[in-house]
């Protein structure tokens, strides 16, 4: 009985007396210090108290000054700047454990330039690519395309538009500014070029399209991947928001977006027998 009156007593303590907040004793010294240097200047403002020892009286005044201005500091730190920097710090640990918890490695609005596609082409055995038509991109590395193609036991697949299906094709055309016409010719073209990056002896390469709005670009290389934003603006933009990933939960969802869209898509090339 005598222990749980004693611990009560504790409990019902100042939470200051108890040692619960642990700022409380800082604000009284902090407190204590602003008075202190109350009574400095109070004393140092008595000239007739140090006639023949203006030293002592500036050297006391300074001391005051600095008692004060560590005073003020602590007590503002205590009540505002502490908790201010504490969670300033854990609001940024927590963003730094989420960008290597997604696997995010770079982030830029300058996917054509910026990248460092040929990293992500060096030594690759498997590349997976999604895009609207992607002549621009195709063109820039067909050099590295061929070279992956060349080589035996790798992997190129693509995933296009379904230019037979006119519901994509209208939606896509209107997204991108062009004629129905113009965008299925777009993508035929690309059908054909990715095709003919085939090799004798080399390694394997598949193409498909898909029937369906298409939402973003999507490159994979291996373990690593690269999505590419679409705008809403009707207008061909190179700046857009461009995330490389590798390993994390963004590359595990590029990865699942590709076997998804393979579901979704029927064979080019080569030809289904």
């Amino acid at each position: 009985m005598a222990e749980i009156e004693k611990g009560s007593q504790v409990a019902n303590r100042p939470k200051w007396a108890a040692g619960a907040g642990s700022n409380a004793w800082a604000i009284i010294l902090g407190l204590v210090a602003v008075v202190l240097a109350g009574f400095l200047f109070w004393v140092t403002s008595h000239d007739e108290w140090f006639e023949g020892a203006l030293p002592l009286q500036t050297t006391l005044n300074q001391i005051a000054g600095l008692v004060i201005a560590s005073g003020l500091l602590s007590v503002g730190w205590e009540l505002v700047g502490r908790r201010h920097f504490a969670a300033e710090i854990l609001a940024n640990a927590q963003l730094s454990a989420e960008v290597v918890d997604a696997g995010l490695l770079r982030l830029t609005d300058q996917y054509l330039d910026d990248i460092e596609w040929s990293e992500l082409f060096d030594g690759v055995s498997k590349i997976d690519i999604a895009v609207a038509y992607g002549r621009t991109w195709r063109n820039t590395h067909s050099a590295r395309l061929r070279a992956v193609a060349r080589r035996p036991g790798t992997r190129i697949r693509v995933f296009l538009p379904d230019p037979d299906d006119d519901l994509t094709m209208r939606v896509l055309a209107n997204r991108f500014d062009t004629t129905v016409e113009a965008l299925q010719e777009t993508v035929r073209e690309s059908v054909r070029a990715f095709s003919d990056l085939k090799q004798e002896g080399g390694g394997d390469v598949e193409v498909y399209v898909r029937a369906g709005d298409a939402v973003f670009s999507c490159y994979r290389f291996d373990n690593r991947a690269v999505m590419t934003m679409y705008s809403h603006g009707r207008k061909r933009r190179t700046s857009v928001p461009t995330f490389v990933v590798r390993s994390g939960k963004l590359y595990q969802f590029v990865y699942d977006e590709f076997a998804a869209i393979e579901d979704q898509s029927r064979q080019m090339f080569p030809v289904p027998s």
